[in-house]
C-alpha cells in the first residue's frame, strides 16, 4: 500500500513514519506508557518509530543520538530528576535543532532538574497524572479528528485501561485512511 504524504503548508512534509524521541525520568514509567498509547491512537496515517531513554547498559547511547539528530520531534517528560542519559539526549536535540515539547512533573526536583527548568530556554508545560490529556492530547481533539476522517471514536470508558508496553521504543503502524 502506498504511503500518503503528510502535508501541513509551512510545517511538515513526510511520507515516512514520523521519528518521535520521548527523553524522560527514571521514575516516570506511567507517562512513557500513557504517551505512547495516546501517540498509537492518533488517527496517522503514515505511523510512528518512537525513541525513549533507556538508562540502562544494554543501550547503545550512539544510535540513541543519531535517532534524536534525525528525529521529527524531542519530547522531554521531566520528573523528580535530572538523571542520566537525559543531559546528552537534551545537548544532542537541543545542538541538532530539534523541534522540542518540553513537560514537568508538578513535585519536588532534584537540584539537576532545577538547573534544567531554570536555564533551558524552553516553555516548560506543567503536569500532575500520566493521563494522555495532561499532554495536551484531548478525547475531544482526537474524536474532531477522527469524525473528519469517517471513523467513530471511542467513548471514554469507565474502566481502567490493561494495555501496557506503550513506554519502551518501537514503532507504531500507520491506521488506513
Amino acid at each position: 500500500m502506498p504511503r500518503r504524504v503528510v502535508d501541513y503548508p509551512g510545517v511538515l512534509t513526510i511520507s515516512r513514519p514520523v521519528r518521535l524521541f520521548i527523553s524522560s525520568s527514571p521514575d516516570l514509567a506511567a507517562e512513557r506508557e500513557a504517551l505512547g498509547q495516546a501517540v498509537a491512537e492518533l488517527p496517522i496515517s503514515v505511523g510512528f518509530e518512537i525513541g525513549h531513554t533507556t538508562p540502562d547498559e544494554s543501550a547503545n547511547i550512539d544510535e540513541t543520538l543519531a535517532f534524536i539528530e534525525q528525529c521529527d520531534l524531542y519530547l522531554i517528560v521531566l520528573g523528580a530528576d535530572f538523571a542520566a542519559p537525559m543531559g546528552l539526549e537534551w545537548q544532542r536535540a537541543q545542538g541538532a535543532l530539534r523541534p522540542t515539547l518540553a513537560y514537568a512533573k508538578r513535585e519536588l526536583h532534584s537540584p539537576s532538574a532545577q538547573k534544567l527548568l531554570r536555564e533551558s530556554g524552553v516553555a516548560w508545560t506543567p503536569f500532575e497524572t500520566p493521563q494522555g490529556e495532561t499532554f495536551g492530547l484531548h478525547v475531544d481533539d482526537i474524536d474532531g479528528l477522527l469524525a473528519v476522517l469517517g471513523k467513530e471514536g471511542k467513548a471514554p470508558s469507565d474502566e481502567p485501561d490493561q494495555r501496557e508496553g506503550a513506554g519502551r521504543s518501537g514503532i507504531i503502524l500507520g491506521h488506513e485512511g
